[in-house]
């Protein structure tokens, strides 16, 4: 891992060195404050958000990502910075989405209900 712009070069020369190519081009990331324990996530049908309580408040930012994303059901967990900044950190097709968080009941009822 590398925290400086200046240390890509070095990177770049050891990859090339150990495997010759590199396939598909590489990425930066900024390393971000989360906030563990705020980790929730949500489950978007047919561009419409849920929560994993019928009255929890759903971040402005899961409204915008069912816009977004076009696929009728997906997850998408959401972390806070430690300034009070959400992040979406994944989206899942639900295909391996657990429902951590959830009751078994709730998330039934989004199927039922909808």
């Amino acid at each position: 891992m590398i925290n400086q712009p200046s240390q890509i070069k070095t990177v770049v020369a050891e990859m090339q060195k150990f495997r010759g190519t590199i396939e598909g081009g590489s990425c930066v990331r900024r390393i971000e404050d989360f906030i563990k324990e705020t980790e929730r996530r949500y489950f978007v049908l047919s561009g419409k958000p849920f929560a994993a309580l019928a009255d929890e408040e759903i971040p402005e930012i899961v409204f915008e990502c069912a816009k977004r994303i076009e696929s009728q059901f997906f997850s998408v967990d959401v972390i806070e910075r430690r300034d009070a900044t959400k992040r979406i950190v994944e989206i899942g097709d639900g295909q391996v989405s657990d429902i951590i968080g959830w009751t078994s009941e709730r998330f039934a009822q989004l199927w039922v209900d909808n």
